[in-house]
Protein backbone atom coordinates (compact mmCIF):
# COMPACT_ATOMS: atom_id res chain seq x y z
CA UNK A 1 0.00 0.00 0.00
CA UNK A 2 1.62 3.35 -0.53
CA UNK A 3 0.89 4.43 2.88
CA UNK A 4 3.79 1.96 3.81
CA UNK A 5 5.48 3.24 1.23
CA UNK A 6 5.24 6.57 2.17
CA UNK A 7 6.49 5.25 5.79
CA UNK A 8 9.95 3.97 3.94
CA UNK A 9 10.51 7.03 2.59
CA UNK A 10 9.84 9.14 5.15
CA UNK A 11 12.73 7.07 7.76
CA UNK A 12 15.18 6.42 4.69
CA UNK A 13 15.07 10.08 4.37
CA UNK A 14 14.67 10.87 7.63
CA UNK A 15 12.09 13.82 7.05
CA UNK A 16 8.47 14.24 8.63
CA UNK A 17 5.79 12.61 7.03
CA UNK A 18 3.28 15.04 6.01
CA UNK A 19 0.07 12.40 5.64
CA UNK A 20 -3.06 13.59 3.87
CA UNK A 21 -5.95 11.75 5.06
CA UNK A 22 -7.36 9.06 3.42
CA UNK A 23 -10.12 9.58 1.16
CA UNK A 24 -12.97 7.38 0.35
CA UNK A 25 -15.61 7.45 -2.15
CA UNK A 26 -17.83 5.18 -4.09
CA UNK A 27 -16.88 4.51 -7.20
CA UNK A 28 -17.79 7.41 -9.38
CA UNK A 29 -15.74 9.75 -7.64
CA UNK A 30 -12.68 7.58 -7.61
CA UNK A 31 -9.93 9.85 -8.12
CA UNK A 32 -6.86 7.85 -10.43
CA UNK A 33 -3.62 8.64 -11.30
CA UNK A 34 -3.80 12.17 -13.45
CA UNK A 35 -0.80 14.16 -14.54
CA UNK A 36 -0.15 16.64 -11.77
CA UNK A 37 -1.91 19.48 -12.85
CA UNK A 38 -5.10 17.78 -13.04
CA UNK A 39 -4.68 15.91 -9.65
CA UNK A 40 -3.79 18.86 -7.74
CA UNK A 41 -6.62 20.43 -9.30
CA UNK A 42 -9.20 17.89 -7.98
CA UNK A 43 -7.65 17.57 -4.93
CA UNK A 44 -7.96 21.16 -4.48
CA UNK A 45 -12.11 20.88 -4.83
CA UNK A 46 -12.52 18.66 -2.46
CA UNK A 47 -13.80 20.74 -0.12
CA UNK A 48 -17.23 20.82 2.31
CA UNK A 49 -19.02 23.72 2.26
CA UNK A 50 -20.65 24.75 5.37
CA UNK A 51 -24.03 25.21 3.64
CA UNK A 52 -23.30 22.02 1.98
CA UNK A 53 -23.18 20.55 5.46
CA UNK A 54 -25.98 22.62 7.08
CA UNK A 55 -28.21 20.69 4.41
CA UNK A 56 -26.67 17.37 4.11
CA UNK A 57 -25.51 16.62 7.26
CA UNK A 58 -28.60 14.59 8.60
CA UNK A 59 -29.70 13.81 5.24
CA UNK A 60 -28.30 10.82 3.14
CA UNK A 61 -30.24 9.65 0.04
CA UNK A 62 -28.00 6.89 -0.48
CA UNK A 63 -29.06 4.92 2.66
CA UNK A 64 -32.94 5.41 1.53
CA UNK A 65 -35.08 2.86 -0.30
CA UNK A 66 -35.22 4.16 -4.56
CA UNK A 67 -37.96 6.69 -4.98
CA UNK A 68 -40.89 4.91 -7.33
CA UNK A 69 -42.18 7.24 -10.82
CA UNK A 70 -45.19 8.54 -8.99
CA UNK A 71 -42.79 9.91 -5.56
CA UNK A 72 -40.63 11.63 -8.21
CA UNK A 73 -43.15 13.30 -9.97
CA UNK A 74 -44.30 14.72 -6.56
CA UNK A 75 -40.81 16.08 -5.82
CA UNK A 76 -40.16 20.04 -6.23
CA UNK A 77 -36.97 21.67 -7.48
CA UNK A 78 -35.89 22.17 -4.31
CA UNK A 79 -36.01 18.79 -3.10
CA UNK A 80 -34.60 16.82 -6.36
CA UNK A 81 -31.78 19.62 -6.05
CA UNK A 82 -31.18 18.83 -2.26
CA UNK A 83 -31.05 15.17 -3.25
CA UNK A 84 -28.59 15.46 -6.10
CA UNK A 85 -26.24 18.17 -3.49
CA UNK A 86 -27.00 15.36 -0.41
CA UNK A 87 -26.55 12.51 -3.17
CA UNK A 88 -22.85 13.79 -3.66
CA UNK A 89 -21.68 14.82 -0.62
CA UNK A 90 -22.27 11.38 1.19
CA UNK A 91 -20.37 9.76 -1.93
CA UNK A 92 -17.25 10.56 -0.27
CA UNK A 93 -15.15 11.30 3.05
CA UNK A 94 -11.70 11.74 4.75
CA UNK A 95 -10.62 10.18 7.81
CA UNK A 96 -7.15 9.93 9.49
CA UNK A 97 -5.46 7.08 8.66
CA UNK A 98 -5.09 5.73 12.29
CA UNK A 99 -9.09 5.36 12.40
CA UNK A 100 -8.48 2.23 10.62
CA UNK A 101 -4.61 1.07 11.13
CA UNK A 102 -2.54 1.42 13.81
CA UNK A 103 0.41 3.81 12.95
CA UNK A 104 1.57 4.78 16.15
CA UNK A 105 2.56 1.23 16.37
CA UNK A 106 4.57 1.80 13.71
CA UNK A 107 6.32 5.00 14.00
CA UNK A 108 7.48 4.03 17.59
CA UNK A 109 8.37 0.93 17.37
CA UNK A 110 10.51 0.89 14.29
CA UNK A 111 13.23 2.43 16.24
CA UNK A 112 16.16 -0.44 17.18
CA UNK A 113 15.15 -1.80 13.64
CA UNK A 114 18.05 -1.33 10.57
CA UNK A 115 19.64 1.80 11.58
CA UNK A 116 16.48 3.50 12.94
CA UNK A 117 17.66 5.11 16.39
CA UNK A 118 14.45 7.37 16.72
CA UNK A 119 10.76 7.68 15.75
CA UNK A 120 9.28 8.16 12.25
CA UNK A 121 8.18 11.36 12.54
CA UNK A 122 4.63 11.89 10.53
CA UNK A 123 1.94 15.30 10.69
CA UNK A 124 -1.57 15.08 10.00
CA UNK A 125 -2.10 17.21 7.06
CA UNK A 126 -6.20 18.12 7.22
CA UNK A 127 -6.32 18.15 3.32
CA UNK A 128 -4.80 17.66 0.36
CA UNK A 129 -4.55 21.07 -0.98
CA UNK A 130 -1.16 23.00 -1.90
CA UNK A 131 -2.59 26.16 -0.34
CA UNK A 132 -2.63 24.01 2.82
CA UNK A 133 0.76 23.20 2.91
CA UNK A 134 1.98 26.74 1.85
CA UNK A 135 -0.23 28.53 4.62
CA UNK A 136 1.08 25.87 7.38
CA UNK A 137 4.65 25.83 6.65
CA UNK A 138 5.01 29.22 6.06
CA UNK A 139 6.33 28.85 2.18
CA UNK A 140 7.03 31.37 0.44
CA UNK A 141 8.05 30.50 -3.16
CA UNK A 142 6.48 26.83 -4.25
CA UNK A 143 8.84 26.72 -6.89
CA UNK A 144 12.33 27.24 -4.67
CA UNK A 145 11.55 25.39 -1.22
CA UNK A 146 9.26 21.95 -2.51
CA UNK A 147 11.51 19.69 -4.76
CA UNK A 148 8.51 18.26 -7.11
CA UNK A 149 8.41 14.84 -8.31
CA UNK A 150 5.89 15.30 -11.26
CA UNK A 151 4.82 11.65 -12.76
CA UNK A 152 4.15 11.65 -16.25
CA UNK A 153 2.76 8.04 -16.27
CA UNK A 154 1.26 5.80 -13.06
CA UNK A 155 4.74 4.20 -13.34
CA UNK A 156 6.86 7.39 -14.05
CA UNK A 157 9.93 6.64 -11.50
CA UNK A 158 11.46 3.77 -9.39
CA UNK A 159 13.75 4.79 -6.57
CA UNK A 160 16.62 2.79 -6.26
CA UNK A 161 18.22 2.13 -2.70
CA UNK A 162 22.03 2.89 -3.21
CA UNK A 163 22.65 3.67 0.08
CA UNK A 164 25.31 0.11 -0.03
CA UNK A 165 25.30 -0.23 -3.43
CA UNK A 166 27.02 1.44 -6.16
CA UNK A 167 24.80 1.94 -8.81
CA UNK A 168 26.48 5.03 -10.66
CA UNK A 169 29.48 2.17 -11.02
CA UNK A 170 27.35 -0.75 -11.44
CA UNK A 171 24.16 0.07 -13.64
CA UNK A 172 21.15 -2.59 -13.03
CA UNK A 173 20.41 -4.39 -15.83
CA UNK A 174 16.76 -3.50 -17.12
CA UNK A 175 14.31 -5.72 -15.78
CA UNK A 176 12.24 -7.84 -17.13
CA UNK A 177 8.94 -5.17 -18.21
CA UNK A 178 7.08 -7.80 -16.72
CA UNK A 179 7.99 -7.99 -13.74
CA UNK A 180 6.85 -5.52 -10.44
CA UNK A 181 10.44 -3.54 -11.15
CA UNK A 182 9.93 -3.45 -14.76
CA UNK A 183 6.70 -1.33 -14.58
CA UNK A 184 8.80 1.64 -13.79
CA UNK A 185 9.78 4.01 -16.98
CA UNK A 186 12.54 5.28 -14.39
CA UNK A 187 14.75 5.71 -11.96
CA UNK A 188 15.94 7.90 -9.11
CA UNK A 189 18.68 7.30 -6.75
CA UNK A 190 17.76 7.51 -2.99
CA UNK A 191 20.97 9.44 -2.33
CA UNK A 192 20.07 12.06 -4.77
CA UNK A 193 16.98 12.90 -3.05
CA UNK A 194 18.94 12.85 0.53
CA UNK A 195 20.79 15.46 -0.73
CA UNK A 196 17.69 17.63 -1.84
CA UNK A 197 17.92 21.12 -0.09
CA UNK A 198 14.56 21.85 -0.67
CA UNK A 199 11.97 22.08 2.64
CA UNK A 200 9.67 19.79 0.71
CA UNK A 201 9.70 16.59 -1.33
CA UNK A 202 6.30 16.56 -2.90
CA UNK A 203 5.44 12.93 -5.08
CA UNK A 204 3.08 12.90 -7.51
CA UNK A 205 2.28 9.37 -6.56
CA UNK A 206 3.31 6.84 -4.42
CA UNK A 207 1.24 3.79 -5.88
CA UNK A 208 2.68 0.56 -6.67
CA UNK A 209 4.74 -2.55 -4.90
CA UNK A 210 8.36 -1.46 -5.63
CA UNK A 211 7.87 1.66 -5.42
CA UNK A 212 10.74 2.51 -3.40
CA UNK A 213 13.52 -0.31 -3.58
CA UNK A 214 14.49 -2.12 0.09
CA UNK A 215 18.12 -3.74 -1.28
CA UNK A 216 20.75 -2.95 2.08
CA UNK A 217 20.04 -5.36 4.90
CA UNK A 218 19.01 -2.29 7.09
CA UNK A 219 16.21 -1.02 4.70
CA UNK A 220 15.49 -4.82 4.53
CA UNK A 221 14.18 -4.77 7.42
CA UNK A 222 12.84 -1.48 8.07
CA UNK A 223 10.78 -2.44 4.62
CA UNK A 224 9.69 -6.01 6.68
CA UNK A 225 9.05 -4.13 9.96
CA UNK A 226 6.68 -1.31 8.73
CA UNK A 227 4.94 -4.32 6.17
CA UNK A 228 4.56 -6.55 9.44
CA UNK A 229 3.09 -4.33 11.98
CA UNK A 230 0.24 -1.90 10.04
CA UNK A 231 -2.44 -3.54 11.90
CA UNK A 232 -5.72 -2.98 11.52
CA UNK A 233 -7.23 -1.54 14.74
CA UNK A 234 -10.60 -0.72 13.84
CA UNK A 235 -12.69 -2.25 17.18
CA UNK A 236 -16.37 -2.47 14.87
CA UNK A 237 -14.21 -4.65 12.15
CA UNK A 238 -12.62 -6.95 14.82
CA UNK A 239 -15.67 -7.39 16.61
CA UNK A 240 -17.78 -8.05 13.57
CA UNK A 241 -14.88 -10.57 12.10
CA UNK A 242 -14.87 -12.07 15.57
CA UNK A 243 -18.98 -13.02 15.11
CA UNK A 244 -18.16 -14.33 11.53
CA UNK A 245 -15.52 -16.18 13.09
CA UNK A 246 -18.43 -17.89 15.70
CA UNK A 247 -21.02 -18.49 12.96
CA UNK A 248 -18.19 -20.43 10.83
CA UNK A 249 -17.15 -22.77 13.90
CA UNK A 250 -21.17 -23.39 14.10
CA UNK A 251 -21.38 -24.23 10.46
CA UNK A 252 -18.26 -26.16 9.97
CA UNK A 253 -19.90 -28.25 12.88
CA UNK A 254 -23.33 -28.39 11.16
CA UNK A 255 -22.05 -29.29 8.07
CA UNK A 256 -19.76 -31.97 9.15
CA UNK A 257 -16.34 -30.90 7.47
CA UNK A 258 -13.93 -33.24 7.77
CA UNK A 259 -10.93 -30.34 7.64
CA UNK A 260 -10.33 -28.00 10.42
CA UNK A 261 -11.59 -24.47 9.72
CA UNK A 262 -11.70 -22.87 6.37
CA UNK A 263 -9.67 -21.60 3.87
CA UNK A 264 -9.65 -18.17 2.26
CA UNK A 265 -9.48 -16.26 -1.22
CA UNK A 266 -9.34 -12.61 -2.30
CA UNK A 267 -10.72 -12.27 -6.07
CA UNK A 268 -10.45 -8.90 -7.33
CA UNK A 269 -12.37 -8.17 -11.02
CA UNK A 270 -13.54 -4.86 -11.26
CA UNK A 271 -11.05 -2.50 -12.24
CA UNK A 272 -7.70 -1.45 -14.02
CA UNK A 273 -6.38 -4.54 -15.76
CA UNK A 274 -8.16 -6.98 -13.53
CA UNK A 275 -11.23 -6.97 -15.54
CA UNK A 276 -9.44 -8.25 -18.97
CA UNK A 277 -8.00 -11.35 -16.77
CA UNK A 278 -11.39 -12.17 -14.71
CA UNK A 279 -11.25 -15.92 -16.04
CA UNK A 280 -7.69 -16.25 -15.39
CA UNK A 281 -7.75 -14.93 -12.28
CA UNK A 282 -10.58 -16.89 -10.80
CA UNK A 283 -9.20 -20.17 -12.63
CA UNK A 284 -5.92 -19.26 -10.57
CA UNK A 285 -7.87 -19.72 -7.15
CA UNK A 286 -9.90 -22.42 -8.70
CA UNK A 287 -6.56 -24.70 -9.19
CA UNK A 288 -5.46 -23.61 -5.79
CA UNK A 289 -8.41 -25.11 -4.32
CA UNK A 290 -8.02 -28.34 -5.99
CA UNK A 291 -5.02 -28.65 -4.98
CA UNK A 292 -5.67 -28.13 -1.45
CA UNK A 293 -8.56 -30.52 -1.36
CA UNK A 294 -5.94 -33.17 -2.71
CA UNK A 295 -3.73 -32.24 0.12
CA UNK A 296 -6.80 -32.57 2.34
CA UNK A 297 -7.41 -35.85 1.25
CA UNK A 298 -4.16 -37.09 2.28
CA UNK A 299 -4.49 -35.59 6.01
CA UNK A 300 -7.91 -36.02 6.70
CA UNK A 301 -8.75 -39.19 5.25
CA UNK A 302 -12.91 -39.36 5.20
CA UNK A 303 -15.78 -42.23 4.41
CA UNK A 304 -17.02 -39.99 1.81
CA UNK A 305 -20.19 -42.33 1.61
CA UNK A 306 -21.59 -41.37 4.35
CA UNK A 307 -21.08 -37.75 4.50
CA UNK A 308 -24.49 -37.18 2.59
CA UNK A 309 -26.37 -39.11 5.38
CA UNK A 310 -24.33 -36.79 8.26
CA UNK A 311 -25.32 -33.65 6.57
CA UNK A 312 -28.63 -34.47 6.25
CA UNK A 313 -29.64 -35.48 9.32
CA UNK A 314 -27.90 -32.03 10.75
CA UNK A 315 -29.69 -30.36 8.18
CA UNK A 316 -33.54 -31.74 9.71
CA UNK A 317 -32.71 -31.68 13.35
CA UNK A 318 -30.68 -28.64 13.73
CA UNK A 319 -32.33 -25.41 12.69
CA UNK A 320 -29.45 -22.39 12.52
CA UNK A 321 -30.66 -18.76 13.88
CA UNK A 322 -29.63 -17.65 10.34
CA UNK A 323 -29.48 -20.35 7.71
CA UNK A 324 -27.71 -18.42 4.55
CA UNK A 325 -27.70 -19.28 0.92
CA UNK A 326 -24.17 -20.85 1.19
CA UNK A 327 -25.77 -23.01 3.86
CA UNK A 328 -28.74 -24.18 1.73
CA UNK A 329 -26.01 -25.22 -0.70
CA UNK A 330 -23.32 -26.69 0.82
CA UNK A 331 -25.83 -29.55 3.00
CA UNK A 332 -25.29 -32.92 1.41
CA UNK A 333 -22.12 -31.79 0.06
CA UNK A 334 -19.50 -34.57 0.48
CA UNK A 335 -17.63 -34.03 3.48
CA UNK A 336 -13.94 -33.48 2.22
CA UNK A 337 -15.72 -30.18 -0.06
CA UNK A 338 -13.39 -27.46 1.08
CA UNK A 339 -15.46 -24.49 3.49
CA UNK A 340 -14.21 -21.24 1.88
CA UNK A 341 -14.37 -17.61 2.43
CA UNK A 342 -14.18 -15.73 -0.34
CA UNK A 343 -13.50 -12.08 -0.69
CA UNK A 344 -14.30 -10.38 -4.28
CA UNK A 345 -15.69 -7.52 -5.37
CA UNK A 346 -17.62 -9.47 -8.23
CA UNK A 347 -21.59 -7.80 -8.00
CA UNK A 348 -23.64 -10.71 -7.21
CA UNK A 349 -21.34 -13.34 -6.59
CA UNK A 350 -23.91 -16.24 -6.64
CA UNK A 351 -25.76 -15.79 -9.75
CA UNK A 352 -22.75 -14.02 -11.40
CA UNK A 353 -22.02 -15.86 -15.33
CA UNK A 354 -18.97 -15.72 -14.56
CA UNK A 355 -18.70 -17.85 -11.59
CA UNK A 356 -21.30 -20.40 -12.03
CA UNK A 357 -18.35 -22.97 -12.79
CA UNK A 358 -16.66 -22.14 -9.38
CA UNK A 359 -19.93 -22.39 -7.66
CA UNK A 360 -20.54 -25.55 -9.31
CA UNK A 361 -16.73 -27.22 -7.97
CA UNK A 362 -16.89 -25.15 -4.74
CA UNK A 363 -20.56 -24.84 -3.41
CA UNK A 364 -19.17 -24.42 0.53
CA UNK A 365 -18.32 -20.99 -0.26
CA UNK A 366 -18.89 -18.06 2.28
CA UNK A 367 -19.27 -14.27 0.75
CA UNK A 368 -19.28 -11.58 3.56
CA UNK A 369 -22.91 -11.38 2.82
CA UNK A 370 -23.63 -14.28 4.56
CA UNK A 371 -22.58 -12.38 8.11
CA UNK A 372 -26.07 -9.79 8.87
CA UNK A 373 -25.36 -9.71 12.27
CA UNK A 374 -21.51 -8.61 11.41
CA UNK A 375 -22.67 -5.95 8.87
CA UNK A 376 -24.98 -4.50 10.97
CA UNK A 377 -22.25 -4.24 13.89
CA UNK A 378 -20.37 -2.04 10.64
CA UNK A 379 -24.35 -0.66 9.18
CA UNK A 380 -24.68 2.08 12.06
CA UNK A 381 -21.39 3.65 12.00
CA UNK A 382 -21.14 7.25 10.89
CA UNK A 383 -17.76 9.91 10.30
CA UNK A 384 -18.16 11.84 13.45
CA UNK A 385 -16.79 14.54 11.03
CA UNK A 386 -19.61 14.68 8.19
CA UNK A 387 -21.90 11.89 8.86
CA UNK A 388 -20.82 9.99 6.13
CA UNK A 389 -22.19 6.56 6.26
CA UNK A 390 -18.52 4.19 6.71
CA UNK A 391 -19.95 0.75 5.94
CA UNK A 392 -19.03 0.42 2.07
CA UNK A 393 -15.30 1.70 3.49
CA UNK A 394 -15.20 -0.98 5.78
CA UNK A 395 -16.81 -4.06 4.31
CA UNK A 396 -13.34 -4.43 1.98
CA UNK A 397 -11.19 -4.14 5.45
CA UNK A 398 -14.06 -6.72 6.59
CA UNK A 399 -13.36 -8.95 3.82
CA UNK A 400 -9.79 -9.03 4.37
CA UNK A 401 -10.05 -9.77 7.49
CA UNK A 402 -11.92 -12.92 7.50
CA UNK A 403 -10.12 -13.93 4.39
CA UNK A 404 -6.55 -13.34 6.30
CA UNK A 405 -8.42 -16.12 8.87
CA UNK A 406 -8.17 -19.17 7.00
CA UNK A 407 -6.03 -21.76 7.60
CA UNK A 408 -4.35 -21.41 4.11
CA UNK A 409 -4.50 -18.20 1.89
CA UNK A 410 -4.97 -17.47 -2.31
CA UNK A 411 -5.09 -13.59 -3.48
CA UNK A 412 -5.21 -12.52 -6.84
CA UNK A 413 -2.19 -11.58 -8.68
CA UNK A 414 -0.24 -8.16 -8.65
CA UNK A 415 -3.53 -6.97 -6.30
CA UNK A 416 -2.02 -4.91 -3.53
CA UNK A 417 -5.14 -5.86 -1.45
CA UNK A 418 -4.31 -9.66 -1.84
CA UNK A 419 -0.60 -8.74 -1.26
CA UNK A 420 -1.70 -6.90 2.45
CA UNK A 421 -3.58 -10.16 3.11
CA UNK A 422 -0.33 -12.01 2.10
CA UNK A 423 2.21 -10.77 3.89
CA UNK A 424 0.30 -9.06 6.48
CA UNK A 425 -2.85 -10.05 7.40
CA UNK A 426 -2.45 -13.47 7.47
CA UNK A 427 0.98 -14.05 9.13
CA UNK A 428 -0.34 -12.03 11.58
CA UNK A 429 -3.03 -14.14 12.62
CA UNK A 430 -1.28 -17.18 11.86
CA UNK A 431 2.15 -16.47 14.06
CA UNK A 432 3.28 -20.10 14.27
CA UNK A 433 3.49 -20.33 10.85
CA UNK A 434 6.69 -19.19 8.36
CA UNK A 435 6.22 -16.09 6.31
CA UNK A 436 5.23 -15.66 2.87
CA UNK A 437 9.00 -15.06 1.13
CA UNK A 438 8.85 -11.19 0.30
CA UNK A 439 7.61 -9.70 -3.31
CA UNK A 440 11.06 -10.30 -5.60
Amino acid sequence: MSIETALQLAAYLNRTLLLPPLYLCDIKHYIGWKTPSILLTRWERLKRTKEDEALCRDYDPTVLPPKTQEQRKTMSMQEREREKICSHYHSWTLTPWTYFYDLPKVLEGVVGVGHQSEPIRLFDRLNMSIAWMAENLGIQDLDKEVYWINDASRFHVRILDDSEYDYRAHPEPLPDPTSWKGRYKNTMLLSDLRARPERVIHFGSLFGIERVEARSEAHQALQQYITNNLDIWNQPILDAAKLAETEIQKWIAMTGRVTPDFLGAHLRTADGGFKDVVAQSLHHIMDWLTDMVSQDKTRYPTNTASSSTVSTRQDHNVVPDVEPTFLESCMGQPLDTPLVFLATDVHHPRVSPVMSEYWQKFPCTMLLSDFPGSLEILNGIRNTADNVHMLPYMIALMDAVLAAKGREFQGTEKSTFSNYITYHLWPEYHPDRPRPPPIQ
